[in-house]
């Protein structure tokens, strides 16, 4: 037998290959069932997903790819990446719910594996594997995976943007970098500034505490990397530029860029602890990981990967707790750096804290199962909503069957079982089970109930008014010409023509109702 230290006998080494095979077969059975099972099982979401869908629709309803247009007006919200995603998933696979959401899917499940194969190489396989499983099952990653928006492919970006720039730091080499300009501009089309300014900040803070000026200075001025990122971006500005001229700028620029960060825009704010707060939820159900690697934050500052990783994470919240304007999938474009720090601490904690995630999982589930009660209660105590909200509210207990208890108990179940299992399991696939079995739960109940409840008026509304012309006068929702299959103006009705509206917003001039459930109204002009 071979005295040297480190050695692995030839049994063990297979073994534990084999177990890592596995494991990874695990992570991929997993990754595919929580981000693609029951993808089109509920409505869209306004406004987001909503925006997005319908815009992409107009796309390909018109045959003009050039600019989205939402209701037959520009969109300036977001560039034409997602929209062109989009509308391959709807030409390909038909003009649905699913089809919208593919496109997400596929980018979540891009980011997960880039990250679990970035970690491989550099932390090994079990923290690899979690780091992976964290993201994929996190609520807050799991949830933007699942979205017709725009958020998944920007985090994908950042995540092969951030791990390139790594690579050419520990390595020197040229490839990785301009690699990672190219991540950059895709990024830049998908969502704008954001995808330079977060790999850009880490690079920046960590060359800044290594005293490496000049390699930034390097790394910021790589010719080649700059042709690469104005060829892949600067074609579509150019085009938005010149067909929507300075409007595009105030629109995209300095409306959804500047703005958002010097003003609350569409109510959209918060305190200063506003992304302390929502981090840790976002990362349920492992949020309790955040205590080893809180614990070890300055000891961490001696390993330079780690040194990176935290600037990374740490700079998206102090710089979005900045922003007047702050939502909760901001704190996502620091996730990535995070769910690599979680798994890497789970050695030093001696992966004690994963016990913490199937308690966490079943205590998602009750919440979840009592919230349609505890909606109804509220909204019968609150003197706050409007109208049109206390109707949508009153509906939660109908939309939510008996048979949602007993699946709770089923969910609950499971989670026991792999809690009491961990030791024949691995703690680590213990808690990656528990985890995905939420996922599955708020997939298959939640969400379809949540869509029932806010969105299935809506849906009915659009599918009673189609073939009808129809123009809004009140109503938020993009959705409502999604499922209508055709554009519905925001402007005053001519006598004849159909209006759809809130119940809380019904207009002075004479109507005649035509459609009426939950706080959404479909009337008629008369002369």
């Amino acid at each position: 037998m071979n005295g040297r230290i480190g050695f692995c006998p030839e049994p063990v080494a297979t073994s534990l290959r084999v177990r890592s095979v596995w494991a990874l077969l695990l992570l991929s059975l997993v990754v595919g069932f929580v981000f693609f099972a029951h993808l089109g099982g509920y409505p869209l979401f306004d406004v987001d997903e909503g925006a997005f869908a319908e815009a992409t629709r107009e796309m390909l309803a018109s045959g003009d790819y050039g600019f989205p247009m939402l209701d037959g007006a520009p969109r300036f919200d977001k560039p034409i990446l997602i929209y062109w995603l989009q509308a391959a998933a709807m030409a390909l696979f038909g003009v649905d719910t699913w089809s919208a959401r593919l496109p997400s899917a596929v980018a979540a499940v891009l980011w997960v594996f880039a990250t679990w194969h970035f970690a491989r190489h550099r932390f090994g396989a079990r923290p690899a594997l979690l780091a992976a499983t964290i993201l994929a099952t996190a609520i807050g990653p799991w949830a933007i995976g699942r979205a017709a928006t725009a958020d998944a492919w920007l985090n994908l970006w950042l995540a092969l943007a951030a791990f390139d720039a790594w690579r050419h730091i520990e390595s020197h080499r040229r490839a990785p970098l301009i690699r990672a300009y190219l991540w950059m501009a895709l990024g830049f089309l998908t969502k704008g500034p954001v995808a330079v300014l977060v790999p850009g900040a880490a690079v920046l803070l960590y060359c800044t505490a290594q005293r490496e000026w000049r390699r930034f200075w390097a790394m910021l001025r790589d010719p080649i990397g700059w042709l690469v990122f104005l060829a892949v971006a600067l074609p579509w500005y150019g085009y938005a530029l010149w067909r929507e001229g300075w409007a595009f700028v105030e629109g995209f620029f300095l409306k959804h860029n500047v703005q958002r960060f010097a003003d609350t825009l569409e109510r959209h704010g918060g305190d200063w602890w506003y992304f302390l707060a929502v981090t840790p939820l976002l990362l349920a159900p492992w949020t309790f990981l955040l205590v080893p690697a809180l614990t070890r934050i300055w000891a961490d500052r001696t390993v330079a990967l780690r040194r990176f990783l935290w600037f990374w994470a740490v700079f998206v919240v102090i710089f979005f707790s900045l922003a007047q304007t702050k939502l909760p999938h901001y704190a996502l474009y620091g996730i990535t750096p995070l769910a690599l720090l979680l798994a890497n601490h789970q050695d030093h904690a001696r992966g004690k804290w994963l016990a913490t995630v199937p308690v966490l999982a079943a205590l998602i589930v009750v919440i979840t199962a009592t919230l349609p009660a505890l909606l109804v209660e509220v909204a019968q105590r609150s003197d706050r909503l409007s109208p049109f909200h206390q109707a949508l509210a009153a509906s939660a207990l109908e939309a939510w069957p008996v048979e949602a208890y007993l699946a709770a108990g089923a969910v609950l179940l499971l989670i026991v079982a792999f809690w009491r299992c961990q030791a024949l399991l691995s703690s680590e696939i213990s808690a990656l089970l528990s985890a995905a079995v939420v996922c599955l739960w708020l997939a298959f109940r939640l969400l379809p109930w949540a869509g029932e409840v806010l969105q299935g008026p809506i849906q009915r509304a659009a599918v009673a008014a189609q073939g009808k012309a129809v123009v809004n006068i009140g109503l938020r929702a993009p959705s409502f010409s999604f499922y209508r299959q055709a554009i519905t103006p925001k402007r005053p009705p001519e006598p004849g023509e159909w209006f759809v509206t809130r119940i809380d917003r019904l207009p002075e001039f004479p109507y005649t109702l035509r459609y009426e459930a939950r706080g959404v109204v479909l009337g008629e002009r008369t002369p």
